[in-house]
């Protein structure tokens, strides 16, 4: 999997946050924006035009080649449609890609985030030379990008690979995605919050609640400290079933105090399937920030 060269739009839409990113690669950035995502799907497509409009009125430079988007939720085997996203208002199928197209004149490319993100990591990232690995995205969300032998798994319908929602204690927190008891309702930065609240009756954003952590404060580094452990019986999950040679962390919980991480992946060395989960490398990508916007503009790169 490599990428062609030429210049490449990428956007990373997620259920807090959407980064755009202008490049011909990591090293050769043109621009780079961040806005909060819209709450509404209607505002959703009116910002990504706004945006993609001034991007593309960026004189001094070859048009793109097209444009990739990386959506947190079920993208459509087409490449083409969002399907369903728990933490974006997108509940039945929407044609992202087409509309883009239509509006701009050039090949867009819908992929799920985390898929995206692994993309990334694979073509410019730590990834580059490896078959088995796996990328988790940490935010409003947890994503998974998995790849095996090789090959970028997808599953039958394109919904392949979706480790946040792994039921990890049934009849557990309510998901976004309407199970309970999935690993993106304990372990993302919507669980950090929400159990901070119960236990503290202060609402603060997990950010805020990570920071708190860094500084000392119990009530967060046990809040923090019990969702990395959350993380790691997902991990645990992963490593018995996939084997890979690496898991790469993305995202903005990529940030989180060392107690989130080193939770987890005590429980990845101590509970993994035989020899499993000894040597797996266990780290934060050098990318982490961008992988998935970096991932995202790839699409239209990938040869």
């Amino acid at each position: 999997m490599k990428a062609a060269a030429g210049r490449a739009i990428g956007i990373d839409l997620g259920g807090t946050g959407t980064s755009f990113i202008d490049m011909y690669g990591p090293d050769n950035i043109i621009r780079r924006e961040r806005m909060e995502t819209p709450r509404a799907r209607d505002e959703i497509i009116a910002a990504l035009k706004k945006t993609l409009r001034r991007f593309l009125g960026n004189a001094g430079h070859p048009a793109p080649v097209g444009i990739g988007v990386a959506v947190a939720g079920q993208v459509g085997r087409s490449g083409k449609s969002v399907v369903f996203s728990p933490n974006l208002p997108f509940k039945t199928e929407y044609p992202l890609g087409e509309e883009l197209e239509k509006e701009f004149g050039m090949p867009v490319f819908v992929e799920n985030d985390a898929n995206a993100a692994a993309i990334g990591e694979r073509v410019f990232g730590m990834a580059k030379g490896m078959d088995d690995f796996i990328v988790i995205t940490l935010g409003t969300g947890i994503g998974s990008g998995i790849f095996a032998n090789g090959k970028l798994l997808r599953g039958h319908i394109g919904s392949g690979g979706e480790a946040g929602h792994m039921v990890i204690v049934p009849e557990g927190p309510l998901c976004g995605c309407g199970n309970r008891g999935c690993l993106e309702a304990l372990a993302s930065g919507t669980a950090i919050a929400r159990v901070y609240k119960e236990k503290t009756g202060i609402q603060k954003s997990a950010k805020e609640v990570c920071g708190l952590a860094g500084a000392g404060d119990g009530a967060a580094r046990a809040t923090v400290g019990a969702a990395g452990e959350y993380l790691g019986n997902g991990l645990v999950n992963l490593v018995n079933l996939f084997g890979p040679q690496a898991i790469f962390f993305t995202g903005s919980l990529s940030n989180a105090p060392d107690i989130y991480f080193s939770s987890a992946f005590q429980r990845v060395r101590d509970h993994s399937f035989g020899t499993a989960g000894k040597d797996v490398v266990l780290a934060v990508s050098p990318l982490a920030a961008e992988v998935g916007t970096i991932g995202a503009a790839a699409l239209p790169l990938l040869k």
